[in-house]
């Protein structure tokens, strides 16, 4: 996952997770009750959509979003701050 080229994210994809992620029942603490393995994933992949929203909406950050030169990997501990950041309150 902290390979993912996050930057290059086929639109195709965006528009089928973000219908999935927009379900009512499809919440953090719904995803954490089935599996808390899930759970990670799921946060992973909400991270990745407001990133990707991030890009679209405002391109003179990278570009354009639905192109980029060059994926720009990113690290641990970048990924870990913005797992807390985004992280539903307890």
């Amino acid at each position: 996952m902290l390979d993912y080229d996050i930057e290059n994210i086929p639109e195709l994809a965006v528009k089928k997770v973000n219908a999935i992620l927009n379900l009512p029942e499809m919440n953090f603490d719904a995803v954490k009750s089935a599996s808390r393995a899930l759970a990670g994933i799921y946060k992973w992949a909400v991270i990745m959509m407001k990133y990707h929203e991030l890009l679209c909406e405002n391109p003179k950050l990278k570009g354009n979003c639905k192109s980029s030169t060059k994926p720009r990997p990113i690290s641990a501990q970048q990924m870990k701050a913005r797992f807390s950041a985004t992280a539903p309150a307890k």
